[in-house]
């Protein structure tokens, strides 16, 4: 029995630093040659393949003399690890006839459009000239606030970026499973999940749940898939160290953890408001207005806003929740926090007279919103 895949034209690949090191968390070149022959099988059969690895913190940690936690220790880390990692990569597909080149991203370059446009018109342009794009966060510059909790968070994000097919997530585990399989050896391993199967299982998981030696762990295990489903991308989580496994995942074989796609995903600027744009504040708007926008798919109006939270400007994306804090939607304002400060719970027709303007798509217009 095989399994069903889309017919696959580009594939996002994410591999882990566990995919890549040892036990003693150094790279281990057999381990990247074995990946590469097996990427390079893939574009044999015409697929397009773009890699998103990590492994570059651990490539370089052992130059430093101190090995501590901090981000000023794991920035000079990847400095150092970056062109390490690199050349294992270079050298390994060359010989197989392939040409890299790196892209590192931060949430930065997702959460500006022009960025996020600029970067997915050069790994088009790289693909389409057979050269396989490798992409990995920018450690070496990253800051908490910018930077992605886990690479398998910005795989997902590439995902989209680069419309794939498919989302291939190789790790030190078999699948998704019912507990974490390396803490409990009796973990039954799911083969196929669907998007609400999924999230009841991330509600069990907590987020201080991690895998070793990457920043996520389970949660973004879950987190990730889920992401790209959303995208309408079905995923496979699989053991990397598995033989072969990923021309036997392309060919359909049963391994793994299959997470089925949303029917109804988002498109390419909803899932970029979704879940590359950074919220910077909060409005809490009434339920009645709650309702409105999820049932008639209306924009959110000022006369449904109760009170506002943090600062931004007009086109920076916003959470928008219910006074106990629920969630309801991510969206894009139309006008800037001391505007909306004070429109707020006016009708339409009222805004003028304060503002002596109004923007007649209202605080978020319905495009430029996605409903959680």
């Amino acid at each position: 029995m095989k399994r069903t895949l889309p017919i696959l034209n580009r594939v996002v690949v994410k591999i882990g630093s566990s995919s890549l090191c040892g036990s003693d968390h150094k790279i281990q070149a057999e381990q990247i040659h074995e990946l590469t022959s097996q990427v390079a099988a893939l574009t044999k059969q015409n697929i397009e393949v773009v890699l998103v690895t990590s492994g570059a913190i651990a490539a370089g940690i052992g130059y430093l003399k101190e090995n501590n936690a901090s981000l000023e220790n794991h920035q000079a880390a990847a400095a150092i690890g970056q062109p390490i990692l690199m050349r294992y990569f270079q050298e390994h597909f060359q010989t197989y006839g392939h040409h890299t080149a790196q892209l590192l991203l931060t949430h930065d370059d997702f959460q500006a459009r022009r960025r996020y446009l600029s970067a997915r018109n050069t790994i088009n342009y790289l693909l389409s000239n057979q050269i396989i794009p490798i992409i990995n966060e920018n450690d070496s510059v990253s800051t908490e606030e910018i930077r992605f909790s886990d690479n398998d968070y910005l795989g997902a994000l590439c995902t989209n970026l680069v419309s794939a097919d498919l989302f291939i997530i190789l790790s030190n585990i078999d699948g998704i499973a019912d507990k974490n399989p390396l803490e409990y050896p009796d973990a039954r391993i799911f083969n196929q999940l669907t998007l609400p199967e999924l999230e009841r299982l991330k509600d069990q998981f907590s987020n201080t749940e991690v895998n070793g030696m990457g920043r996520g762990g389970i949660t973004t295990k879950l987190e990730a898939p889920f992401m790209a489903a959303r995208y309408g991308i079905p995923s496979i989580i699989a053991n990397s160290r598995m033989e072969n496994i990923l021309p036997r995942l392309i060919g359909g074989e049963i391994l793994g953890t299959y997470v089925e796609p949303e029917p109804s995903q988002l498109n390419s600027w909803k899932a970029y408001i979704a879940h590359a744009l950074r919220p910077k504040a909060v409005i809490t708007i009434d339920a009645g207005a709650a309702n409105a926008l999820k049932q008639n798919k209306a924009s959110l109006l000022a006369s449904g806003i109760i009170s506002i939270e943090g600062n931004f400007s007009r086109g920076d994306g916003v959470r928008c929740c219910l006074s106990d804090g629920t969630e309801v939607l991510r969206g894009i304002v139309e006008y800037n926090r001391e505007e909306i400060s004070k429109i707020a719970g006016l009708r339409s027709d009222e805004i003028e007279n304060i503002l002596g303007y109004r923007h007649r798509r209202g605080v978020i217009h319905r495009e430029n919103m996605v409903i959680v």
